[in-house]
C-alpha cells in the first residue's frame, strides 16, 4: 500500500464538551504519514477512549508522501510545537498545506476519510456550537449593517457581498472567526486597503486565485469594525 500524508486535528469529545459548553481545544494540527488507510490511522493516534479525538482533516497519496512530509516540516519549523504537532494560530496551516501540494505535486489523489462514530459526533458538536454563535452572535450584527447574507448549509458560516467582494465569515475554536475576502476585479492590495485588519495570504492556489485577503482568527469586534468601516465609506 502506498504512503499517505495527512493532516490531522485533535478536537475534545462530545462527552467533554457536553460538560463543558465553551471547552475547544488550541489550533492545534498533525502532519504525518501512515502506511495504512487514514480512516485506521485516525483510530490509531489516540485510542477510542480519550477524551481527546484525533480528526484526520484531508490526507493525499499517490506522491513521495515522506518527501513531502520532510518538506513540510521544514518549512513550517518556526510553529513546530513537538515532533509532527505544528501550532496553527490563524487556521490557515490547511489551505496552505493543500495549496502547496496542489502547486507543486500535481499528480497526488486527496483521499477521502471517514471519521469514526465518536470523532464524528465530537466534530458534530463543535460544527453545533459554531452553528449556534452564528444565529446569536453574527447574523444581528449584519443585519444591523443592512448586508444580505446567505447562511452555510451546515450553519457553520454565512457568505455575503460588499460592492465587488465576496466574503465569508466562518466560526471557529475558542469563539473565533475568520472573514475570507474575494474579488475577480480588486487585487489583494485593494483588499488590503478597503478591509481593516486584513492581511495577506501565505499561498493562492490555481484553484481559488480569486481569493485577495483574510482575517484569521479573530473576534468578532475586529472583524465587524473592519466590516463597519467598509460599509461607512463604500456602503452595503
Amino acid at each position: 500500500m502506498q504512503n499517505t500524508i495527512y493532516i490531522a486535528e485533535p478536537i475534545f469529545s462530545e462527552k467533554l464538551q457536553k460538560f463543558d459548553g465553551e471547552a475547544s481545544f488550541p489550533p492545534i494540527k498533525k502532519i504525518g504519514v501512515t502506511t495504512d488507510l487514514p480512516d485506521r490511522r485516525e483510530r490509531e493516534l489516540l485510542g477510542t477512549i480519550s477524551p481527546v479525538k484525533v480528526s484526520i482533516v484531508k490526507a493525499w497519496t499517490s506522491l513521495d508522501a515522506r518527501k513531502v512530509e520532510s518538506m513540510l516540516h521544514t518549512i513550517l519549523d518556526n510553529s513546530r510545537l513537538d515532533g509532527e504537532y505544528f501550532w496553527d494560530g490563524n487556521e490557515t496551516l490547511v489551505d496552505a498545506v493543500a495549496d502547496f501540494i496542489e502547486a507543486y505535486h500535481p499528480e497526488a489523489q486527496e483521499v477521502g476519510v471517514s471519521d469514526e462514530a465518536d470523532v464524528a459526533a465530537a466534530s458534530e458538536a463543535v460544527q453545533k456550537k459554531n452553528s449556534q454563535r452564528i444565529y446569536t452572535e453574527v447574523i444581528p450584527k449584519l443585519d444591523e449593517l443592512s448586508v444580505k447574507y446567505n447562511v452555510a448549509k451546515n450553519g457553520r458560516g454565512v457568505k455575503f457581498k460588499l460592492g465587488e467582494y465576496t466574503l465569508a465569515l466562518w466560526g471557529r475554536t475558542a469563539g473565533r472567526y475568520t472573514l475570507t475576502i474575494w474579488s475577480r476585479t480588486k487585487t489583494t492590495e485593494n483588499a488590503l486597503s478597503d478591509f481593516e485588519h486584513s492581511q495577506e495570504l501565505s499561498a493562492n492556489g490555481a484553484e481559488d486565485s480569486n481569493r485577495r485577503a483574510r482575517i484569521p482568527m479573530s473576534n468578532l469586534q475586529t472583524i465587524f469594525e473592519s466590516l463597519t468601516g467598509y460599509v461607512s465609506q463604500h456602503g452595503a
